[in-house]
């Protein structure tokens, strides 16, 4: 990277507890509900002003180039709505996998908005950036508020619930990603053409005493990948609860006995593991706050880990 980061912050990735799905929108989206929160796996994004375009540099696991990149959308989307070029420099360091149903790319993009209100002195409210987050995409407002929430409509109304105890978690990933698009899709047609998806009006995770609720795509994630169903049923041999997350392909466990690392990666050699725990709201805060200043008062450090 070769210039000074002006801001930098952390964009955590998140799992859903429970994720329950209804019919189709007239927008063309799924109604949902869902109970999410963020977990310490983070990307990292330093932003620094531009030299005439933007530009954005990348390291790490792989990800989309060019306008592709959700980051980049939510640059010009910015730009866009301040009436300014979208001029900037970007440097991204990619842990969270793609596919994975971690929301990455929304944490990322959720971070860039943040970070680069800031550069450009936007003087945007929380509700303005809310606006940009939903136009983006469903999950990119929950990454503006972090901790444990509950979210409805498409994904943009996020509802902040009181912080869970911190809970560990072993992540197992494939070695396949997993389209969040083909994964609805494939709900869609396992419903018959004349019932009309119900989306539950509450969650289980509120009465049920247990971590995680049903994922209503879950069945879906595991007609598209036959290896998911093998790999899932390793996980719960191994831990006191595991489920799919959002529309995969990770599988996350609470309650993973001491040698599941090693287990699992002897029976499954081709995945990879990854322990972790959640986040409270306060710590979401402090990981994503940018830090730096203009004019290199406070030239940030990398927040890399």
């Amino acid at each position: 990277m070769n210039f000074e980061p002006t801001f930098a912050g952390e964009a955590p990735a998140k799992i859903n507890r429970e994720l329950r799905i209804g019919g189709l929108r007239p927008d063309g989206f799924h109604e949902i509900r869902s109970r999410i929160v963020a977990i310490d796996l983070c990307d990292t994004i330093t932003v620094g002003p531009g030299r005439g375009e933007l530009e954005l540099s990348c390291e790490g696991l792989a990800v989309p180039g060019g306008e592709s990149n959700l980051v980049v959308r939510t640059a010009r989307a910015l730009a866009e709505h301040v009436r300014r070029p979208a001029d900037a420099r970007i440097h991204l360091t990619k842990r969270i996998p793609i596919g994975a149903g971690l929301g990455g790319g929304s944490s990322d993009a959720a971070l860039a908005l943040r970070l680069l209100s800031r550069l450009w002195k936007t003087a945007l409210s929380s509700e303005e950036l809310a606006e940009v987050a939903a136009r983006v995409g469903s999950d990119v407002p929950f990454f503006l508020v972090g901790g444990e929430a509950d979210v409805t409509g498409r994904g943009e109304r996020v509802r902040p619930v009181p912080d869970s105890e911190k809970v560990e978690l072993l992540l197992l990933f494939p070695p396949f990603p997993i389209s969040t698009r083909e994964a609805y899709l494939a709900r869609g047609r396992a419903a018959r053409e004349e019932e009309k998806l119900a989306l539950a009006t509450s969650l289980d995770v509120e009465t049920s005493g247990r971590f995680f609720g049903p994922n209503d795509l879950a069945f879906a994630v595991l007609q598209m990948r036959a290896e998911m169903s093998v790999l899932l049923d390793s996980a719960r041999s191994l831990a006191s609860e595991a489920a799919i997350t959002g529309s995969g392909s990770t599988i996350v466990m609470k309650g993973a006995s001491a040698d599941a690392s090693s287990r699992l990666a002897a029976r499954h050699p081709e995945t990879r593991l990854h322990r972790c725990r959640t986040l409270s709201r306060e710590e979401y805060r402090v990981r994503t706050e940018s830090s730096g200043g203009f004019n290199g008062d406070h030239p940030s450090q990398s927040l890399s880990r």
